[in-house]
């Protein structure tokens, strides 16, 4: 349970504040302090502190938060004159910790009446999270404005349905679903979401595609994820293609959650038990690379492209006021039932490396030498 560093500081005051300290001479003079919305920070640090799958220490939270807003005092023509406190490497909210935190944040922004009190406190959030990067972890600013807590400049494209063959589906649909049936049989479909609306499933859109493509002579499964970005969990088309394996282990912070596995009733039958290939890169993730990764670790598909972004985990949210801005921390990560292999924040190495303007040539070749049988 979250302990909230408001309400403790408050009991601290009340349980001690009645015993005077004993004062000699001429009584010191107290240290001026700014507003940089404190509360926010408090929640902040203690949810990180709390939920992150990562175990951040408050040195690292901390450190990051101020060392971000002193650099914003600095760049703005104002003072970072201000120390950081040496904070302990405890791995859960620590009181202590948070008021040194408070008081060097506070007497910055005391030096610093250029900045705004939720300038500030934007900056010490991003910070914070910046120090614990996970691309489940960012930062809702109540006005629509997203900071990721892992900013990376991507390098891959979109998918570009190729020019031959003929359309199962030529329209997009809600997911941007659309599907061709290749040369040798192989069913190429793409979608650039895991879309679930009060009308619109995903996996319906896909089956009914697949079932078009049987009735068309499929022989592999083409699915190109490059700039899918996720949604609802893949678990059921998981299922359509295994036998009820384990797929991932689920890890939070105090360890082993679990392990995923398909669900055998989902199981497709014969006719849908084709090669598969799954192309991906560093554009989009969670979903797809969730899929991808349970099927890789069974070795039901081989991964073509390079690697993805690796975004493979859960994540859970916390209000931090009226303003509507939200913290999403990262509570869970997947990592390979069958192999160990850590995929969250390192991404799925492609089987067959191909750069984007070749992917769905070379992942074309591999299955066609599966159906030959090379």
């Amino acid at each position: 349970m979250r302990r909230t560093l408001a309400i403790l500081a408050v009991l601290a005051i009340a349980l001690f504040g009645c015993t005077p300290a004993a004062t000699t001479g001429a009584p010191a003079t107290p240290q001026k302090t700014g507003d940089f919305k404190q509360a926010k920070l408090d929640i902040s640090y203690s949810f990180m502190s709390d939920a992150s799958v990562h175990n951040p220490t408050s040195k690292q939270l901390l450190t990051g938060a101020l060392d971000a807003m002193k650099k914003e005092a600095k760049s703005s023509g104002g003072s970072d004159d201000v120390a950081t406190p040496d904070f302990s490497t405890d791995t859960e909210t620590n009181l202590g910790d948070f008021k040194k935190f408070a008081a060097a944040a506070g007497a910055l922004a005391a030096k610093n009446s250029q900045l705004s009190a939720d300038r500030l406190a934007e900056i010490g959030i991003v910070g914070m999270i910046q120090a614990d990067p996970d691309c489940h972890t960012y930062y809702l600013d109540g006005k629509g404005g997203v900071k990721q807590s892992r900013p990376e400049a991507l390098t891959g494209s979109a998918p570009q349905v190729p020019s031959g063959g003929t359309f199962l589906q030529q329209q997009p649909d809600e997911a941007g679903l659309q599907a061709k049936m290749l040369d040798g049989g192989i069913a190429y479909l793409t979608w650039h979401a895991f879309e679930v609306t009060g009308t619109y499933r995903i996996t319906d859109a896909v089956k009914a595609v697949l079932d078009k493509a049987i009735a068309a002579g499929a022989k592999a499964w083409l699915f190109d994820l490059r700039a899918n970005v996720g949604g609802d969990p893949p678990d059921v088309m998981s299922g359509w293609f295994l036998n009820g394996e384990s797929t991932l282990k689920v890890a939070v912070k105090n360890g082993n959650a679990g392990t995923q596995s398909a669900n055998k009733d989902l199981r497709l039958g014969p006719a849908y038990q084709l090669p598969i290939a799954i192309i991906l890169n560093d554009r989009g993730g969670s979903s797809p690379e969730v899929l991808a990764a349970g099927l890789k670790e069974n070795k039901r598909a081989t991964i073509v492209g390079s690697k993805s972004a690796g975004c493979l985990g859960a994540t859970s949210s916390s209000p931090l006021g009226s303003d509507g801005s939200q913290l999403y921390v990262v509570q869970q990560e997947f990592v390979g039932a069958i192999t160990g292999t850590k995929y969250n924040n390192a991404g799925i190495e492609p089987d067959v490396p191909a750069s984007d303007a070749s992917a769905i040539a070379t992942a074309t070749k591999v299955l066609l030498d599966k159906i030959a049988g090379k």
